[in-house]
């Protein structure tokens, strides 16, 4: 009876030595004792009838926890985040009940802490342009978030955030293989929302469009821009993919396409102008298009609608002057070739000359602004210079069709001296 008194009051002095020393062990981590509280972590960890106690094996995960999160501790034991992941796994698989009482005691923040400083950890390898180290510790992260959500705890099966940086730091890294990885994880997914989450579909569309894999291509271009149809690259690359083909039926309806899913894009507007402008104003009226009459109304709107979304484009102003001043000489030479005095070739030429009054009345305004514009401005780059000298020369012929001499003559004088004017 003494002997079995003793052995029970034997192992209630072992239980309250163990007790004891883990409140120390708490008491130390509420002081912030980080490395105090690891040393006796570690003592009572070396007892073999320790290692499987679900209490001692959970505070090593808090204690590990926070050294995580100290970024003076860490420095010590960069791997101490997985260690303390595996020790809080070891908790559960010691005593699932008894460690997820521990961990609803403490509202799981030692656990979510892992996630929250790796996370932090990383943005901050990131934007110190520590691509490599960055990743690492995405990573390291990804795999706690992975361990969360599988638990049923919190956070996303796809963490769109976090596979983000991770795709931009592998890029940064130059290490492509991973980064194609990753985002192919979010557009695969079409993952939406901030405008910063087109770069996945731009990143892929580019590769496959270096790659010359036209599914791919086409996959990641649609599905971006089904997600973000206002993006501004996209597009770009859907056309530059097209021209590639050499198909000038197929650049129109792409424009056509794209211009159906963001007509406010002034780009794809513009371009389109400048795309149906090269194959509408040819170098002889002979080999102009069928439809040229349709093809030059269309250019006009375009232009007009491009001006509507951006009005201080001058650069729009002249492409319009432009277009207005080439089909100006092609009705010049159509009337020259009308030589008849028959009543229906007087007035035939009678209609062509009101045609062309009607243009140049269209054409003076825009070239007008961009004279203005440019004529103010004192010194020009050079591309500004040659645009000026344009709408000086633009505007000598409207005025001297116009039969204005003075103006005809401002024009030309301001050609010639703008070299000298605006170095």
């Amino acid at each position: 009876m003494r002997r079995i008194l003793f052995t029970f009051l034997a192992a209630v002095g072992m239980l309250t030595a163990n007790a004891q020393n883990l409140n120390k062990i708490k008491d130390a981590l509420a002081a912030k004792k980080i490395a105090e509280a690891k040393g006796m972590v570690e003592t009572l960890l070396a007892s073999p009838k320790n290692q499987k106690n679900p209490e001692i094996l959970y505070l090593k995960g808090k204690v590990l926890s926070a050294i995580a999160a100290d970024s003076t501790e860490r420095k010590a034991m960069p791997e101490a985040r997985l260690q303390a992941l595996d020790a809080f796994k070891k908790s559960l698989e010691a005593d699932k009940n008894q460690a997820t009482l521990f961990l609803t005691v403490d509202n799981y923040q030692p656990v979510f802490s892992l996630y929250a400083s790796g996370f932090e950890e990383g943005a901050g390898y990131y934007n110190d342009e520590k691509y490599n180290d960055a990743l690492a510790i995405f990573k390291t992260t990804s795999v706690i978030g992975d361990y969360i959500f599988s638990q049923g705890w919190g956070l996303y099966q796809l963490d769109t955030t976090l596979i983000y940086y991770m795709g931009l730091a592998s890029i940064n890294a130059k290490k492509e293989d991973e980064a194609i990885s990753y985002f192919a994880k979010l557009a695969d997914a079409n993952v939406g929302g901030s405008p910063d989450m087109a770069t996945p579909y731009r990143y892929l569309a580019k590769h496959y469009f270096d790659k010359k894999d036209d599914i791919n291509i086409n996959k990641y271009i649609n599905s971006g821009l089904k997600l973000f149809p206002k993006d501004d690259y996209l597009p770009l690359l859907a056309m530059d993919y097209v021209r590639d083909k050499g198909d000038t039926a197929g650049i129109l309806k792409k424009f056509e396409e794209l211009l159906a899913i963001n007509p406010e894009s002034f780009d794809l507007t513009f371009e389109y102008a400048g795309e149906l402008f090269s194959e509408t104003h040819v170098a002889e009226s002979s080999k102009r298009p069928a439809d040229y009459t349709e093809k030059c109304k269309k250019i006009e709107g375009l232009y007009n609608r491009a001006l509507t979304l951006k009005p201080e484009s001058y650069e729009t102003m002249l492409s319009l002057g432009k277009h207005f001043y080439n089909q100006l000489l092609f009705i010049e030479e159509d009337i020259y070739k009308v030589r008849g005095t028959k009543p229906e070739d007087v007035k035939k030429k009678a209609e062509l000359q009101v045609f062309m009054d009607e243009i140049i009345v269209k054409t003076i305004p825009p070239l007008e602004k961009v004279f203005t514009r440019f004529d103010a401005m004192g010194k020009l780059k050079v591309g500004e210079r040659s645009n000026f000298k344009s709408a000086c020369t633009l505007l000598n012929y409207c005025y001297d069709k116009k039969k204005d001499k003075a103006k005809a003559d401002f024009y030309q004088k301001k050609y010639d001296e703008a070299d000298a004017a605006h170095q």
